[in-house]
């Protein structure tokens, strides 16, 4: 993987060394090798400052490519071309060759996920990345030539990094960008399927958003599309041998879901079976993780389970680690994406990952019934996701995004889609290449994704099959069916295949949560409910802060009505988490957290820990019960000037911490109290062993409940164990 920043300067800029350190700082690995590549061209001199890192598929050097009379080629990601049923990886040399003079493109056999950019002996520049955009590049607003996959290194070069509220308000209203601004006014993303070219005439985009869909063509599965299907099973395992290693065990993640079913079947199919070993992310309890256990004893293949975020810590954050773990993604992404999913990078490696993410494009965006006659803009985004699900956007602000979403959907129709097409294609034309997008930014320095069910072939049979089609998830099912039809009756978690699919088809009863499991939905972005502090340390900072260009989108006065009043549901915390990362941005907030920087993506603060004083959090510890070997202390806690929050509660013996839990209960006797809906009871279950060594002479021990993160004491009582 090669971070890398590209800028031509003009013949009459006086002579200057390439300022390493000015871009070091802003370069978010560390231990990388820097490369300096500079060209003369009749144009101007073009200056490449390039990091690139080992990966399993190249070596530093491999990924940059100069010639002193045919020009500079730099690569980032992997591509790679089908020769004869096998794919051929290809370097910067190699892609060089490919492109050997302005106007040249990469044949139709090439594929891969990667970010590319040429200098031609005459001076002139062109730069794309794959087809559905997943390596992004960024690029002057105002034609400047200059070229980087890394956003802040433009606005560096440019010398003026003021925010876009254009992105912000994108962050507040679906959690992750539309389009193609950015965090920065004066640095642009090039559109997906845009190729960028810098000459004579100035800095353009060409290429059709919705060139290579087939909209137009007929429709609907037929027979003839065998042999295409045929095609995608090869590109996508031809990608799936570049990804792993040529002996030795695969560790192929698996959920409950279609897509990673669908990886599988295709690694069955390849004769890899003997080399799989399963694992699947999430708490005990979730189920996915039953689901992969299943598929895994079906199959006699070993699985792990991996706790999420790498702990089974309860979800509970401090507020100096929300603020500090979220100002590092805001710092590493550009805040171009919000902090729901905590997008953070630790190290540098090369290994590989194979991931099933873009199986969504192969299925429905929306399982939901749409309604009769044509969709409203922000009715198409809620389908399926959040759009301004707390109502904190500006008139002006919603009207925009609105206007932005309204003439996509146009241009789609235009290019023949119909309604039931249109949630699908802002699917793919907006969160792949600015929410997935965003996380290859930062994931491919650390462990290298794959997605094979992006192959060419079966992106183009995605969009000649019907809506209706998608929406049973067919071509999931044809490609398992041709390739591991076994997996097809094995259950799913919380869904199972479509009955419209035939007759024939096994409908296993989904796997749904166990009694007592974790939320399907949500670990420690709910931190944003349980701990009081957050609250009042985010309203602090929008009060300090009425400056920001992000109150030209977000109404404040509204915001902080929320934070004080609201219970965050999944899309209000999307939401929220957006709203977060951009104000952290904006107000100069960020940390630096190199990837492969001891500590990076742990040190530091954001100045949120300096509050007047920590919010006081009320309560009453009504019953301790005892059951069995455990003791249950029963009770309610609440906290007036942040009655939105359900606190989270802590049992403390000798000092330490020995359980947690949140006071979400429901308890409606506290509701004639002023307690809001009542739901502030809370129940923590404490094991007597925890208890025991501790007794003293009476045979009792001193138990203290306390509020997280919050200033307060509930209770003290002794107990017998």
């Amino acid at each position: 993987m090669a971070l890398f920043l590209l800028w031509r300067e003009s013949l009459q800029a006086a002579e200057q060394a390439v300022a390493d350190d000015e871009f070091d700082a802003q370069a978010h690995i560390a231990g990388a090798l820097r490369r300096v590549s500079t060209f003369e061209t009749a144009a101007g001199r073009w200056r490449l400052l390039c990091w690139p890192t080992a990966t399993h598929f190249y070596e530093p050097d491999a990924q940059i490519w100069h010639d002193d009379a045919l020009g500079l080629c730099v690569i980032h990601g992997l591509i790679w071309r089908m020769r004869d049923g096998r794919a051929e990886r290809l370097d910067a040399g190699a892609v060089a060759e490919l492109l050997r003079q302005p106007g040249d493109s990469f044949p139709d056999d090439v594929a891969g996920e990667y970010a590319v950019a040429r200098v031609f002996a005459d001076g002139s520049l062109v730069a794309f990345s794959d087809r559905a955009g997943l390596h992004q590049l960024f690029r002057g607003r105002d034609g400047q030539p200059l070229l980087s996959n890394r956003a802040s290194l433009v606005a560096d070069r440019l010398g003026d990094r003021s925010p876009d509220p254009t992105a912000q308000r994108w962050l507040a209203a679906i959690g992750y960008r539309a389009g193609t601004a950015t965090a920065f006014a004066s640095v642009v993303q090039i559109g997906q399927g845009r190729t960028l070219t810098i000459d004579a005439d100035g800095a353009r985009e060409e290429g059709e958003p919705f060139d290579g869909f087939g909209l137009q063509g007929p429709r609907g599965w037929c027979a003839d599309y065998d042999e295409d299907l045929d095609c995608g099973i090869a590109q996508a395992q031809a990608a799936i041998g570049l990804a792993i290693p040529e002996d030795g065990p695969v560790d192929l993640p698996i959920t409950g879901g279609k897509d990673s079913r669908v990886v599988l079947a295709l690694c069955l199919a390849m004769g890899l079976k003997h080399r799989l070993r399963l694992f699947t992310r999430g708490y005990e309890g979730h189920p996915d993780i039953a689901a992969g256990r299943a598929i895994a004893e079906a199959l006699g293949l070993p699985h792990r389970r991996e706790a999420p975020h790498g702990s089974d810590e309860p979800a509970f954050w401090s507020c100096d680690r929300f603020f500090a773990k979220l100002a590092a993604q805001a710092w590493q992404t550009d805040a171009m994406v919000g902090g729901w999913d905590l997008i953070l990078g630790q190290s540098l490696g090369r290994e590989t990952l194979i991931s099933g993410h873009m199986g969504e494009v192969l299925k429905a965006y929306s399982k939901k019934k749409l309604p009769d006659g044509r969709l409203d803009p922000t009715a198409m985004v809620r389908l399926q996701a959040p759009f301004d699900p707390m109502d904190v956007l500006l008139p002006e602000a919603r009207a925009a995004l609105a206007a932005d979403l309204g003439a996509q959907m146009d241009a789609a129709r235009t290019a023949g889609a119909v309604e039931a097409d249109l949630p699908d294609l802002f699917y793919f034309r907006n969160r792949l290449p600015n929410w997935l997008g965003a996380i290859r930014a930062i994931k491919s320095f650390e462990r290298q994704p794959v997605v094979p069910l992006g192959a060419p072939a079966l992106l183009d049979l995605a969009f000649r099959l019907t809506p209706e089609e998608r929406a049973r998830e067919l071509l999931h099912y044809r490609l398992i069916e041709r390739t591991a039809p076994e997996l097809l009756p094995l259950p799913f978690a919380l869904q199972t295949w479509d009955p419209a699919l035939g007759e024939g088809v096994a409908r296993p009863d989904p796997i749904l949560p166990t009694a007592g499991a974790p939320p399907v939905f949500g670990n420690w972005q709910y931190s944003l409910n349980h701990n009081v502090t957050i609250r009042a340390a985010l309203a602090r900072l929008v009060e300090a802060r009425p400056d920001l260009a992000l109150w030209t989108s977000i109404d404040r006065d509204a915001l902080l009505d929320r934070l004080r009043h609201r219970r965050f549901a999944m899309f209000d915390a999307i939401s929220m988490l957006g709203i977060v990362v951009a104000l952290l941005h904006e107000a100069g907030l960020t940390v630096p957290a190199r990837l492969g920087e001891e500590g990076g993506s742990n040190g530091g603060t954001t100045a949120l820990g300096d509050l007047a004083e920590l919010p006081k959090v009320d309560g009453h510890l009504d019953a301790v019960v005892e059951e069995g070997d455990h003791l249950r202390f029963d009770g309610w806690a609440f906290c007036g000037a942040w009655p939105g929050a359900q606190p989270a509660i802590e049992v403390r013996v000798g000092g330490e911490v020995r359980a947690t839990a949140a006071a979400s209960n429901d308890r409606p006797d506290l509701i004639p109290h002023g307690m809001g809906d009542g739901r502030h009871g809370f129940s923590i279950v404490v094991s007597r062993d925890l208890l025991r060594p501790l007794v003293d002479e009476s045979g009792q021990v001193e138990v203290v409940l306390t509020p997280f993160d919050s200033e307060g004491e509930i209770a003290r009582r002794m107990v017998r164990p």
